[in-house]
Parts: structure tokens; C-alpha cells; sequence
């Protein structure tokens, strides 16, 4: 049983007072028993873009501290979230086949099997060009203005656009509001590819050195569980980046092939370096320098069909920074916690309340 959610937080609070529990806006549950499936969304997300409409036009709020009528005006101004849950807001129907993200013109690259990958850098001054976000409003109401169910799917599998709701916003730039999410991308994406496809060495000679290791009490996570089952099981987005920040070089590097330590050195200083409260545009500079200092590693030495839409995104997350700060400042850990306390409740169909929990959520908060 699959139950969305959308979320929302105030980003004129302070970074340190958006994502307390308090101040996270649960805006919509959207019901299973499955996930809503691509462009269908839009009749969830056309509720919610009615009301954002207004608050774009602006409101007047009453009753306020100084007991007077006070107007407000709000918009959206970043999306978060995993890349299926962005295909369905406002990209593509095919990413991981057609079109590799949404903010370049990168596209796929085939082999001998017809298996896609985003390898080959050689000409990446021609790709690596940010969208046109006009053009991109353009074929979404193009697909909008088909009559048929085959000239929509007709329609995504040759232009990777379809209509979204939140293309009504007339502000709304899908290229550069919908971000690459570091918890997805980075974390749960990235740091356990990599982790994973250098899992030739010894996980159990992993874990005891990882014991023997002594961290503060508040860094969270410690990722002890690297020999259960094949191997990291049941990391944590949490959990993967301490790993990766605090021990992946100290107890595999004499484990590692040449070529792997490069890799993950510079995986380890490119994370080292976004994770910080606060980074410099040098600082996001040299970060990017890792990563695709990284991913042309990863190519040379795997093959491009490694290159997964994944690596391909990563690329974009120093201009995501650029845009809206450090990455805890717009990453989905809060979101994922969100996630845990709501999924504690009973979803028994004769025993879960919706308006029940919703209480209990305004109670909680």
C-alpha cells in the first residue's frame, strides 16, 4: 500500500527553525493503494496550484499580532524530491531513456544491446547548456492540447514532456525550481553505487575496522551493519553519508585498487565539501571539479554504461547549491522523517482515520 505525500515548508524562516516538525506544511496525503501514475497527478496538484494561485495574487490574513488585517503574497520557489516523484510533477515520461535530467540537453547513449547510459564527456561544452524553460512550457501545453491517449504517450516518448499543473503558475521554471535532491541523488544514489560496485574487498574485515573507530555522540547514525545480508543492509540516507564522510577512505583504502581509491577520493572530497554549512562559489567549484573528475574515472575504468542518469544528475547539484544555498538548506532529510512518524500510524482500511491522523498531526505539531 502506496500513500504520497507533499510537503511544504516556509523558506523565510531561518534554515535552523524551517524543517523543525513544527514547522513542516503537510499539504496533501494523496491516497493509495497505488502511486498515482505519471500526469494523473495533476488532479491531486490542481487543488493545491488553485490555492498557491491566490497567494500569488495575494491574501490578507486577519487576526494577526497586531490585530490588523495584513496582506501576504507567497510562491514556490524550489521542488525536492526523488526522481520518479519529478517525472510525474513536471518532466519527462521517459528520463532514464530518452533525456537524462531536466536541466541540460543530455541525452542517452545506446550500445550494441540497446542498453542506455549518459557516458562520453568529449563533447560535454554541447550538452551541458541549461534548458529552455519557454520551450519547455511549449511542449508541455502541446501535450496538453492533444486529443488522444496515443498522441499524449505519442507526444512524451518523442519530446519527454507532458502538462503539468504547476506550469499554471506563471512563474513557475521546472529547469531550475525542481532541484536534484542530495538525500536521493548523493546519498541513497551515488555513495551506495559506488560503495556497491567496489564490493569486491572484505565486508566483514569492513565492519571490524568500522567498530575499532571512535566518533562524537552527535554524528548521528553510525553505520555498523556493512556485513548483514549482502552487504549494507538497510542503510540510511543518514547512515551512507557518514560512511562515506567518516570512514569509507580510513578502512577500505589498502583494500581499494588504484583505480577505485581515485574514485572514491574523489567522491569523498566532492561530499566533503557540499555537506558544509556553508560553501563558497570556489568551494562549489572545486566540488564540481570532483565529480566529473569522478565520473570521467568511473567511465575510463568501468565503461560508459555505468554512467547511470544518477551520475548524470550529480553534475547539476553545485548549480542547485548556487541557487538555494547549502544543501541541508533544501535536502529531504526532514521530509524522510515526516515519513517515518506518519507511517507509524495504523493504515489498517478499518481502523486508519484520515481525519484522525490529520488531528494528530496539528496535535503534534
Amino acid at each position: 500500500y502506496s500513500v504520497g505525500i507533499i510537503y511544504g515548508v516556509i523558506c523565510n524562516l531561518p534554515r535552523n527553525e524551517r524543517f523543525k516538525l513544527s514547522n513542516i506544511l503537510t499539504i496533501a496525503l494523496i491516497p493509495g493503494p497505488n502511486e498515482s501514475s505519471l500526469h494523473y497527478i495533476n488532479h491531486y496538484l490542481a487543488l493545491i496550484v488553485d490555492q498557491l494561485l491566490e497567494l500569488w495574487n495575494g491574501i490578507e490574513l486577519s487576526g494577526t499580532y497586531e490585530n490588523t488585517n495584513k496582506p501576504i503574497r507567497a510562491a514556490v520557489i524550489c521542488c525536492s524530491c526523488d526522481i520518479p516523484a519529478a517525472r510525474k510533477l513536471c518532466l519527462c515520461g521517459y528520463i532514464s531513456v530518452y533525456v537524462a535530467c531536466h536541466r541540460c540537453l543530455k541525452k542517452a547513449q545506446f550500445n550494441d544491446q540497446n542498453q542506455p547510459n549518459f557516458g562520453r564527456f568529449d563533447n560535454i561544452d554541447k550538452w551541458f547548456v541549461e534548458r529552455d524553460i519557454n520551450q519547455v512550457r511549449k511542449n508541455a501545453q502541446e501535450w496538453l492540447e492533444c486529443k488522444t491517449k496515443d498522441a499524449k504517450s505519442l507526444h512524451i516518448r518523442d519530446i519527454s514532456v507532458h502538462w503539468s499543473e504547476m506550469y499554471r503558475l506563471s512563474y513557475f521554471d521546472s529547469v531550475r525550481f525542481l532541484i536534484i535532491d542530495p538525500i536521493h541523488c548523493l546519498f541513497l544514489g551515488i555513495a551506495k553505487w559506488i560503495v556497491l560496485q567496489l564490493r569486491t574487498i572484505n565486508t566483514k574485515r569492513m565492519q571490524n575496522r568500522t567498530k575499532l573507530i571512535k566518533v562524537p555522540a552527535d554524528i548521528g547514525r553510525i553505520p555498523y551493519r556493512i556485513d548483514t545480508g549482502e552487504g549494507f543492509s538497510g542503510f540510511t540516507a543518514d547512515q551512507w553519508k557518514n560512511f562515506i564522510l567518516v570512514y569509507a577512505t580510513t578502512i577500505t583504502w589498502d583494500l581499494l585498487r588504484e583505480s577505485d581509491r581515485a574514485i572514491l577520493a574523489n567522491f569523498v572530497h566532492a561530499c566533503d565539501i557540499l555537506v558544509c554549512r556553508t560553501i563558497s562559489i570556489n568551494g562549489l567549484e572545486e566540488a564540481h571539479k570532483w565529480l566529473l573528475t569522478m565520473i570521467k574515472l568511473i567511465e575510463q575504468n568501468y565503461g560508459p554504461e555505468k554512467i547511470s542518469p544518477n551520475l548524470h544528475l550529480y553534475l547539476h547539484i553545485c548549480h542547485c547549491a548556487l541557487d538555494y544555498g547549502p544543501l541541508y538548506a533544501f535536502w529531504c532529510f526532514s521530509y524522510e522523517r515526516m515519513n517515518g512518524l506518519l507511517d507509524k500510524y495504523n493504515k489498517n482500511q478499518f481502523t486508519f482515520k484520515y481525519f484522525h491522523l490529520l488531528k494528530t498531526i496539528i496535535k503534534t505539531k
